[in-house]
């Protein structure tokens, strides 16, 4: 997995870098990224949760 070094010094996930540059090229906040990622995680436990039926 590959790392980037950020201007305070912390160690982050190129992907996730890469996430939020391309989102925020788009216009998206901080706000509406959250919320995108909150949906497809709860998505992702009704998918669990159903195929355990």
């Amino acid at each position: 997995m590959n790392r980037v070094i950020s201007d305070n010094q912390q160690e982050l996930d190129a992907e996730w870098v890469e996430l939020m540059l391309c989102a925020r090229a788009k216009g998206l906040t901080v706000e509406e990224v959250s919320k995108v990622l909150r949906i497809l995680q709860e998505e992702g436990q009704t998918i669990i949760q159903e195929s355990a039926v």
